[in-house]
């Protein structure tokens, strides 16, 4: 989904959560919004169908703080925390 998408259905109350996870240690982070029946939904490129992916954790936060997210889970295998957005 594109960015406004989400955000609209963030205004609307269908997140549950949002959850940055490492696409690979090279390649970046993706993220994820959890959706309160439990669907996972991912941010596209603009231009394409692709999973838009950030070169850092500082990049995925910040655009989870713009859709309105105040807190971001980040997983990275069995670790788990919550970073403050």
């Amino acid at each position: 989904m594109q960015e406004r998408e989400i955000k609209l259905l963030f205004k609307a109350g269908v997140f549950d959560s949002c959850q940055a996870a490492p696409v690979s240690i090279a390649r970046g982070w993706q993220l994820k919004f959890i959706t309160k029946q439990a669907e996972v939904m991912t941010l596209d490129l603009q231009r394409s169908r692709k999973e838009r992916e950030f070169k850092s954790l500082d990049g995925a936060a910040a655009v989870a703080r713009r859709i309105g997210f105040e807190w971001l889970n980040v997983q990275i295998g069995d670790m788990e925390w919550q970073e403050k957005v």
